[in-house]
């Protein structure tokens, strides 16, 4: 006879319930200060309805900071994605066992570093002097080169480290659903002559669709919360080249003119439109699979 019991609820009751207040107790004091005319040098509160948003969508470094915002989102995604997948691919192919279980721990390094070191460390290897990272290009062309610093360039080089810093993470991963893969269906399209490319392409990818999907809502989900990586790296210039929504935000609400009202209605717009981009993005994939 089955004995049910509550003791897994006793234990999970109190952090979810905790976890719950942390999340929404924020989220409800922010949406209402969004409402007002909130701000850190005076004590008078007004309530103003949606004013806020509507002097969101006539200021032009706002609109400048969503398309930055989603410029970070799809490059990085994309990016990551992609190069986890080839190097997965490399890695699986042509090392041994043993050497691949040694790089996948070195390759677990990078993601378990604090976001904020780890910007440091590249931006000092960015550095147009002294950084090894630009280094080759400024013995070929003689001249110094900095790429933090222009407006073309900064956006990718901040990306790069984001890339550098979950691709690898998700090359482990990668290469350890490969191993768990089916070796037949493999063998028998490499028996009929079928490329490499092909034979990962057609068959093993697709049988890694549910795990690719899920990787990809993840590194979605991450690269929204870039600020402190592009905050060290280039505090959102050169100019406004890569600031984005939050940092637009965290910038009205305490660095310049202390709006706190302005930046909590960023903050909610910004979370309504995730959760209904995800919501219909889920729901696509999830048919898509099904289908």
């Amino acid at each position: 006879m089955k004995i049910k019991t509550r003791l897994p609820l006793l234990f999970t009751a109190p952090p979810m319930l905790t976890l719950l207040l942390l999340s929404l107790v924020p989220t409800v004091y922010a949406i209402n200060i969004a409402f007002e005319d909130r701000e850190l040098s005076s004590d008078e509160v007004n309530y103003v309805g949606f004013a806020n948003f509507i002097d969101l969508f006539h200021d032009n470094r706002f609109l400048n900071s969503i398309s930055v915002s989603l410029m970070w989102e799809i490059s990085t995604v994309i990016a990551t994605m992609v190069v986890s997948v080839v190097l997965a691919i490399i890695l699986f192919e042509t090392t041994s066992p043993r050497i691949r279980n040694i790089l996948c721990a070195i390759f677990i390094i990078p993601v378990l570093l604090p976001r904020v070191s780890a910007a440091f460390v590249w931006k000092f290897a960015f550095h147009p002097l002294f950084g090894i990272a630009v280094y080759p290009i400024r013995m070929i062309t003689g001249e110094p080169i900095d790429l933090l610093a222009d407006p073309r360039t900064a956006m990718a080089t901040v990306a790069v480290v984001d890339v550098w810093q979950w691709s690898l993470l998700f090359c482990v991963i990668l290469v350890k659903l490969l191993e768990t893969l089916p070796q037949q269906p493999l063998e028998a399209a490499r028996l009929d002559h079928a490329r490499t490319w092909e034979v990962y392409l057609y068959i093993a990818l697709p049988m890694l669709a549910a795990p690719l999907v899920s990787l990809t809502f993840v590194k979605m989900i991450e690269s929204l919360r870039a600020f402190d990586l592009i905050y060290v790296m280039t505090r959102g210039g050169p100019g406004i080249a890569t600031e984005t929504l939050d940092m637009y935000a965290f910038s009205q609400g305490f660095i310049e003119s202390g709006r706190i009202s302005y930046a909590s209605s960023m903050a909610v717009l910004m979370m309504v439109a995730t959760t209904i981009a995800f919501t219909i993005i889920f729901k696509r994939v999830k048919k898509w699979q099904e289908v």
